[in-house]
């Protein structure tokens, strides 16, 4: 009984002290976190431009605002965009090139051409 009581004690103050040294080295200072990227394909040109437009002017203040109180778990978040010119057959590379080149972390559905690609590179059916 008693040296279960120890091995308890034990792995609980080991814990507690890997806790406290993985505080510490997280507030160490001049270490910026890396931004949490989240990427998407947003009809900046085309029919659906103007709805485009106002949809990425309310994500970038929604990012400002994130990164004023100080990001995500912790991280700054940055917005990764590109144009797909209102067309669906834009978006599989958009999203290609923000999972293989840009490597986002996250992917955001932000216009109506991109829900089939998406889910393509899911590889549904539709």
């Amino acid at each position: 009984m008693l040296k279960h009581l120890r091995e308890r004690t034990l792995a609980w103050l080991g814990a507690a002290v890997l806790g406290a040294f993985a505080l510490a080295l997280g507030a160490l200072p001049g270490q910026a976190a890396e931004p949490l990227r989240i990427g998407f394909g947003m009809a900046l040109t085309g029919p659906l431009a103007p709805n485009g437009k106002s949809a990425l002017l309310a994500m970038k203040i929604w990012e400002e605002d994130i990164n004023a109180k100080g990001g995500l778990l912790g991280r700054p978040v940055q917005l990764v965009y590109y144009d797909d010119k209102s067309s669906p057959s834009e978006v599989p590379a958009i999203y290609t090139k923000l999972l293989d080149v840009d490597h986002v972390e996250i992917t955001s559905i932000s216009s109506s051409a991109a829900m089939p690609p998406t889910c393509w590179r899911r590889r549904c059916r539709w």
